[in-house]
């Protein structure tokens, strides 16, 4: 039995999830080299930017050194990595093969990066965060930009997650704010698999879905204390965000921890590839996508759906026209969206006659599922003002009258039933 898991789970499916250690405590650094001893590792390879290297790689190397375990690094040249070909052409140009560990320091890009050294060395690694800003620290996959598109890649799961609190508290209060934004997404993400459930039959178990939610109310519990880097905030915000990943890791699905506002993050990334656009950290877009989408369900509580309606606007809808705005939206990361559509069929008149039957069939229960599931736009609009983040496209990167194309946009990104479709599917899209 693994170490992460969940037994005897009702939906029977089992919920397991690889990673041997999770430390988030003070003074984690500290036991790194236990960790390592216990790996068996003998020289680690420790990869970091000149910001990491600051917050935790010079600590790092000493504590290692004074250890006695030999290592080898490579830290580059500039804070703003990108997550792209040439960011992981070159850790692996200096990659010492004589290492049999490697050790990620750093958040977010140096992550995924990291991960994707691993899967392709075949190391095992550790995650050193230096920041509690995204919910990609249990994830075995990795964001990377290759070729202009944003896609994400089989990559490594982590050994260990080491989340010192003392470097936690003290990291960028704008990333602290990212990680909370991240987990502001999981209202939206478990509303909406239990809404796809309903409608689609997707697998769906409400015993990883209250994982999530007990993470959540924690985070949102302790939020205001974010201000004044509260380490017991600061540490329900790192945990939260392990949590999320394992909750995928349990559901064998990104469902858990990310929707339609996580999607709308993904335009403003891929408007910034295409066209150099503004952008701003994942977890910030993601709480701006948040509030979108809290506005969105609360006007789909109001309407009345029309099932001619309905059927008239799916008849007469033109994918070809749609796919040709899409592209004018994001650029070449159109084309894979268009290629998948071909596959999943999402806009095919058959199997929306269907979906829209069970949705009027159960249009009770899924208000029961909004109204369960959602706070109020107003209550999360004014918690994440009074922490003082953005709260507009405008602010991270995309123009507020945007807003309405980038939700349609939503639908095409993944083959996943979210608000966007639901609003397709009655008729009531509108861009």
């Amino acid at each position: 039995m693994a170490k992460y898991a969940l037994e005897g789970c009702s939906c029977g499916t089992p919920h397991e999830c690889a990673i041997e250690h999770i430390l988030i405590e003070k003074g984690a650094l500290k036991k790194i080299p236990g960790l390592l001893q216990e790996a068996k590792a003998g020289k680690p390879f420790l990869v970091m930017d000149p910001n990491t290297y600051e917050a935790a790689g010079k600590r790092l190397m000493d504590i290692l050194r004074t250890a006695h375990i030999d290592f080898s690094s490579y830290t580059y040249p500039s804070g703003d990595v990108q997550p792209d070909e040439l960011a992981l052409g070159r850790v692996a140009l200096h990659f010492d093969p004589s290492c049999d560990f490697i050790i990620a320091i750093g958040t977010g890009v140096i992550n995924d990066i990291s991960k994707m050294l691993a899967r392709n060395s075949s190391r095992r690694f550790m995650i050193v965060a230096t920041a509690p800003s995204m919910d990609g620290f249990a994830s075995p996959t990795s964001s990377m930009d290759a070729e202009g598109l944003k896609v994400s890649l089989e990559s490594a799961l982590a050994w260990a997650i080491i989340g010192d609190l003392d470097i936690l508290a003290a990291a960028p209060m704008h990333m602290l704010l990212a990680g909370f934004g991240d987990m502001l997404a999981k209202y939206v993400s478990v509303c909406e698999w239990r809404i796809s459930h309903l409608i689609t039959g997707e697998y769906y178990c409400e015993q990883v879905a209250q994982v999530t939610r007990s993470a959540l109310a924690a985070c949102v519990a302790s939020a205001p204390l974010l201000k004044n880097r509260d380490e017991q905030a600061v540490a329900n915000v790192m945990q939260g965000l392990v949590t999320s990943g394992i909750a995928m890791a349990y559901a064998g699905t990104s469902r858990p921890a990310s929707g339609m506002e996580h999607y709308i993050s993904h335009l403003i990334d891929m408007r910034h590839l295409a066209f150099h656009s503004n952008h701003d950290l994942h977890g910030t877009q993601v709480a701006v996508g948040t509030l979108i989408s809290l506005k969105l369900y609360e006007k789909l509580k109001h309407l009345y759906i029309d099932r001619q309606k309905a059927i008239d606007k799916v008849s007469s809808f033109d994918v070809e026209a749609h796919l040709e705005k899409l592209h004018e939206f994001v650029g070449r990361s159109a084309e894979s969206m268009a290629n998948l559509e071909k596959q999943d069929k999402k806009y095919d008149v058959d199997k929306h006659a269907k979906r829209l039957d069970h949705i009027i069939r159960n249009w009770e229960r899924i208000l029961t599922i909004i109204n369960d599931e959602l706070p109020s736009y107003q209550s999360i609009y004014s918690l994440m003002q009074d922490l003082g983040m953005p709260t507009t496209l405008e602010e991270v990167g995309m123009a507020n009258d945007l807003e309405q194309q980038a939700l349609a946009f939503t639908m095409d990104i993944r083959d996943k039933y979210i608000a966007s479709r639901l609003l397709w599917d009655i008729g009531e899209l509108e861009y």
